[in-house]
């Protein structure tokens, strides 16, 4: 097999690249970011190296480092990733109740009857009772939410306790539905939500994921026709990658749409973006998606507050989503909104968008990342607390 570096700015151009070369016999076999470029000019790079099957190897070829990239997915092709971790996260749950015995212990308890059960510890009810409350208040956690976590967080060492509220947000927030790189039918997935929150650069990382990445064969359909610029938008990332679009008013187009694209792996349709309170609106392009049997994502903006995240949520609800995209997580100043979006709302998120390029700023939605956000916010927090300062309780 013979190797072949490519360099580009973004992960699409050096794909398109790619498939334009090799089609789909090239295998990836490590990409990394590189600066390029003279000392003060230097630029990221995107390089992959590829082997090119049934090529003649090159004569005196060295083969080259390459470092490890991890599949995606690998729990799914790796049972013994999934047990591990599982066992691990069995032991963080150990290691936490005995030092939560410790500290009874060291506090002067001899009764250990007198523990409280681990899963609903006793806690403050009021703001300054809880070392952990305020800083989660400041993160934008709802206080009643705040408090029902910390039921399960028992007031141990700061590292101890900072950890059984990150294992206790892991295990409450919901995950799930993102799309499958194969499937041996026809998947069709639709974008809705409200204005400005980023569907359309969402669907185009998408559609190259799964079209450059998986190679499979996808389709775009738009029935965004109220904005020509979206639709432009939609159109160059369509010529770019190569990909049909279809442009549908209404239902009928949109059936017409779908039939079009019958033997396709992945329909991807983008959608209005309407405002979250244009009922009539909202209900006419409900009427336009009866035709699809398919993934509804509702795409929401991790900028917004929470009134308007949980309000967003309840008028999209027409569309019955299965799942929630989390845009922008990149330009959000706290991302205790989206604690209370993951903990109040019916639907698991699926995926969360950290930037403007194609595909590389989008991945599937993450428990354990948003948790350590929040945290970190929290964390800030606590660094700023008087309390510290003055020799008071530390977490």
């Amino acid at each position: 097999m013979q190797t072949k570096t490519y360099l580009a700015p973004t992960k699409l151009e050096a794909l398109l690249k790619i498939r334009e070369e090799h089609g789909a016999d090239a295998v990836i076999l490590s990409e990394r970011t590189v600066q390029k470029g003279k000392l003060f000019g230097k630029k990221p790079m995107v390089e992959i190296v590829v082997g090119i099957k049934g090529a003649e190897p090159e004569p005196k070829a060295e083969p080259r480092p390459a470092p490890k990239v991890e599949p995606k997915g690998i729990d799914e092709y790796d049972p013994t990733q999934a047990r591990l971790r599982k066992l691990e996260r069995e032991m963080q749950e150990m290691r936490a109740l005995v030092q939560t015995i410790h500290a009874y212990i060291t506090n002067g308890a001899t009764d250990l009857s007198e523990l409280p059960d681990m899963e609903t510890p006793r806690i403050a009810t009021t703001v300054d009772e809880h070392p952990l409350l305020r800083p989660l208040l400041q993160a934008g956690v709802e206080q009643e939410l705040a408090l029902e976590l910390l039921r399960r967080v028992p007031r141990i060492p700061q590292n101890a306790a900072v950890d059984s509220l990150k294992r206790t947000l892991m295990a409450r927030i919901p995950i799930g539905g993102a799309l499958p790189r194969e499937s041996r039918h026809r998947q069709v997935a639709v974008l809705v939500g409200p204005t400005g929150v980023g569907k359309t650069t969402t669907i185009a990382k998408l559609a190259a994921i799964h079209a450059l990445d998986y190679n499979r064969k996808v389709a775009l359909l738009s029935l965004d026709t109220y904005r020509i610029g979206a639709i432009q938008q939609l159109r160059t990332y369509a010529e770019l990658m190569k990909l049909p679009l279809h442009i549908a008013t209404n239902a009928e187009e949109v059936q017409e749409g779908l039939e079009l694209f019958a033997d396709y792996d992945l329909v991807l349709i983008d959608t209005i973006g309407r405002g979250q309170r244009d009922e009539s609106n909202l209900q006419s392009m409900r009427q336009a998606l009866q035709p699809v049997k398919g993934v509804m994502y509702l795409t929401l903006s991790a900028t917004a507050d929470t009134a308007t995240l949980l309000d967003a949520a309840q008028r999209f609800a027409i569309f019955v989503p299965d799942s929630i995209i989390l845009t922008k997580l990149d330009e959000a100043a706290r991302l205790g909104n989206c604690i209370n979006l993951a903990l109040r709302s019916e639907q698991p998120l699926a995926y969360f968008t950290t930037g403007q390029r194609v595909p590389e700023d989008i991945c599937h939605a993450d428990a354990q990342t948003l948790a350590c956000k929040v945290l970190s916010e929290v964390a800030q927090c606590i660094a700023k607390s008087p309390l510290l300062e003055n020799g008071g309780y530390r977490v």
